[in-house]
């Protein structure tokens, strides 16, 4: 069974979108919230998104990763969010 994680992630000058997005593809199912947030649904635990995508941002970027509680939620989000949500919930 997968869980959820939230991942801010400002990677390093010369990391591309490409780049980061190949790395968030390891996982079961993402959804990327804005320029620098992904939520990911995930059998690896956040000490293995950590090694992954930690070359990204090393020496200059920052990251944060942890758990989502995704059931105790609430907020204003797109449709297709909600739908990401339901569906991943129901796997």
């Amino acid at each position: 069974m997968g869980k959820f994680y939230h991942v801010f992630i400002e990677p390093k000058a010369e990391v591309t979108y490409e780049q980061v997005e190949e790395k968030m593809n390891l996982s079961l199912d993402w959804f990327r919230c804005n320029s620098n947030v992904w939520v990911l649904y995930t059998t690896s635990n956040k000490n293995k998104w950590q090694t992954r995508l930690k070359p990204l941002v090393e020496p200059k970027g920052n990251l944060f990763i942890c758990e989502l509680n995704i059931r105790e939620r609430n907020g204003f989000m797109t449709k297709k969010f909600w739908e990401w949500i339901k569906k991943n919930i129901e796997r």
